[in-house]
């Protein structure tokens, strides 16, 4: 889908589903221009793509995501999955094709209800349009093709009427705990449980017995690992000169722009939506310098990250990593971005009071793994706890402190190493393998 067919996309369902009159405001409400309801009675659809022109994709992307959750739109949802392929929810297509599988299996998914009880549980029948002429609404259809005369398979129903890999990873939630809740079901057989959760648990997730009511376990789908909530709108890093100066140039999108020394730092602007690998990074390098390729892009991707490290410590974590895990851990390596000037998320943004300037500009080294895992690595010199004359500081220690603090509240996991650590290069080949081997232990990266 190209960016014109997005602009339309999004366009064509605003005018849809909000009245003319109210057109005006709820772009307003999306961050978009101001207009007057006359433009918006000229042509709904019109006044929304006059003002998405000029907006990237990363900005359409986002919109489409606030717009489906807001309006619950499946249609948008299977429109942004086509865009990317490793889709938009949490719980991925693949582990939702594998669950329903194991649902098909049960044979009656219903249980001890009847079919449309048990699926109006999940799903508003009653207003969902109907694909057949003869009845009204979903329930209409269900009733005729699955009960009447059994001419829909489970599999039809839950893709082609349904459309459950379409649906928000809340609503999908839903639909999997009804299976196995005392209502539809008095006995849950364990090994059901434990087949749900081999694929659950890919995603971050887990289903758990959490209550119980009268006398019969309550199931409970839960996230078990705590990531960061939103996405990486912009990616600010490898400065290999003077620092970029960052500002916010729209305060009601929280856009960005780099005011200052942008020659000398990379942006990746492309959508992370669950982490980002060294090929990936590798990927995309190439194709900003696809010109003047004749080179190995990989090493070229390398030798540019380690201009922008300081000779030492940085440099020797950084060639440490490579040197480990690169053959180690071949295509499923990810990225360890050095000297990111920005980490931007939408609901962490942190904007100095009276001032557009982003505190906490930048960090030595940051992992973006599945599940919104986000690792910050923090090799400490003598300049986080002392002055320019050498002597110690507490107050930069407290607000260094103080920023760690609020990075870990966020969800962020943030690891310190001390300059001293540094001192013997042999251990510090030691020290690099053992951290990032249990780091990646921990979080079942392979």
């Amino acid at each position: 889908m190209n960016h014109i067919e997005l602009v339309q996309h999004i366009a064509s369902f605003l005018a849809s589903e909000v009245k003319s009159y109210d057109i005006p405001d709820i772009c307003s409400s999306y961050g978009l221009d101001d207009g007057e309801e006359s433009e918006a009675f000229a042509g709904k659809s019109k006044y929304v793509e006059r003002r998405l022109r000029g907006k990237d994709q990363l900005f359409l992307i986002d919109l489409a995501k606030r717009v489906a959750k807001d309006y619950n739109s499946v249609d948008l949802n299977r429109m942004l999955n086509t865009i990317s392929p490793r889709g938009i929810f949490n719980i991925t297509q693949i582990t939702r094709k594998n669950i329903v599988k194991e649902i098909l299996s049960l044979g009656y998914i219903e249980g001890d209800m009847n079919l449309i009880d048990f699926l109006k549980r999940t799903w508003d029948l009653d207003s969902m349009t109907s694909t057949d002429s003869r009845f009204f609404n979903a329930t209409g259809d269900i009733t005729q093709h699955m009960i009447a005369n059994d001419d829909w398979s489970f599999q039809e129903l839950f893709e082609d009427v349904l459309e459950i890999y379409n649906i928000t990873d809340e609503k999908f939630i839903r639909f999997t705990e009804q299976i196995v809740h005392p209502r539809v079901r008095s006995e849950v057989d364990p090994q059901f449980i434990e087949k749900l959760n081999y694929h659950l648990v890919k995603d971050g997730y887990k289903m758990q017995v959490t209550s119980q009511i009268s006398g019969y376990p309550l199931y409970t789908i839960i996230k078990t690992t705590k990531g960061v909530k939103g996405e990486f709108k912009n990616l600010i890093f490898a400065a290999d000169g003077p620092k970029p100066e960052i500002v916010i140039s729209d305060s009601i999108n929280n856009e960005i722009a780099i005011v200052k020394n942008q020659e000398f730092c990379l942006v990746y602007d492309l959508p992370i939506l669950e982490g980002l690998l060294w090929r990936e990074l590798v990927t995309w390098w190439g194709d900003k310098q696809s010109e003047e390729q004749g080179i190995n892009v990989e090493r070229a991707m390398y030798k540019r990250l380690i201009r922008s490290l300081d000779k030492g410590p940085e440099r020797n974590f950084f060639k440490f990593y490579f040197k480990h895990f690169r053959e180690r851990m071949g295509n499923s390596l990810p990225a360890l971005i050095p000297q990111v000037y920005l980490h931007y998320d939408p609901y962490v943004t942190k904007i100095v009071p009276n001032e557009t300037r982003l505190v906490r500009q930048r960090m030595d080294f940051l992992l973006l793994l599945p599940n919104n895992v986000r690792i910050v690595i923090e090799i400490d010199g003598k300049q986080h706890y002392s002055s320019e004359d050498n002597k110690p500081n507490p107050k930069k220690y407290a607000e260094m402190m103080k920023a760690d603090r609020d990075l870990r509240l966020l969800g962020y996991e943030v690891f310190r190493f001390g300059g001293f650590e540094f001192i013997n290069e042999n251990s510090v080949d030691k020290m690099v393998f053992d951290f990032f081997s249990k780091l990646f232990l921990r979080y079942e990266i392979n």
